[in-house]
């Protein structure tokens, strides 16, 4: 491989690893999103443990 990319032009190598950077860029980027989404759903998911203080009412109506 290392003899592959020694025999190539240094334009070509620059450009390969231009799009080496592109596709390492984009793979983060996915990854974030993924995880920020999971990140949301397990706080949206700690947060329904507790009650909503608009509902809590509605438990014990006979109180109020």
């Amino acid at each position: 491989m290392k003899r592959l990319f020694s025999a190539m032009s240094p334009r070509w190598q620059r450009l390969l690893g231009f799009d080496t950077w592109g596709v390492f860029i984009v793979l983060v980027l996915v990854s974030l999103l993924f995880l920020f989404d999971l990140m949301s759903c397990g706080i949206g998911w700690i947060m329904a443990l507790f009650p909503h203080p608009d509902e809590s009412w509605k438990e014990c109506s006979w109180c109020f």
